[in-house]
């Protein structure tokens, strides 16, 4: 379907289920990507543009005047369950990842190669971007619920000109 103007038609959506989180262990080529255990949640960091103020005293009609300045890369925030013994979130690594887990990989500030797969056909639709963990925080430890994990990945660089 092309051009939807003044057109009815079916609604169309993907769902995140299947999606996983993968973290590049650089070396070698083509780059070996490993998933991080037991992850709920994946919100992609938002794409703003920054607005410079142009206004002068002499501003037409009295209003101020912008111009569109440098875009950024906001961070992208992980949840899901902790789990500090398995490699993809600890500090030494194992279980495929070779220079340490998320908590490793801040501690050294570590950057790599990260891609979001989702499972929305074969291959599944990739979100690729190179990141530095900036954030990760167990959750609340209590009686009655599961330990959660946060974690952010902030983009070192562009990744707009990779989406579909």
């Amino acid at each position: 379907m092309a051009d939807v103007t003044d057109t009815y038609y079916a609604g169309e959506a993907i769902n995140g289920y299947g999606a996983q989180l993968l973290v590049g262990q650089g070396g070698t080529s083509p780059e070996d990507y490993v998933a991080v255990a037991d992850v709920d949640t994946i919100t992609p960091g938002d794409m703003s543009t920054n607005v410079i103020d142009k206004t002068h005293l002499r501003s037409p009609d009295a209003h101020r005047e912008k111009m569109a300045g440098l875009r950024d890369s906001g961070p992208f925030a992980i949840s899901g369950n902790w789990r500090p013994r398995h490699g993809s979130q600890s500090n030494a690594g194992g279980d495929g990842f070779t220079n340490g887990g998320l908590i490793g990989m801040w501690r050294a500030r570590t950057e790599a190669n990260f891609k979001i797969v989702l499972a929305d056909g074969s291959p599944g639709l990739e979100m690729p971007f190179r990141g530095v963990v900036t954030k990760f925080q167990p959750g609340e430890i209590g009686i009655d619920s599961k330990i959660p994990f946060t974690a952010e990945i902030t983009p070192l660089r562009d990744f707009s000109a990779d989406l579909p």
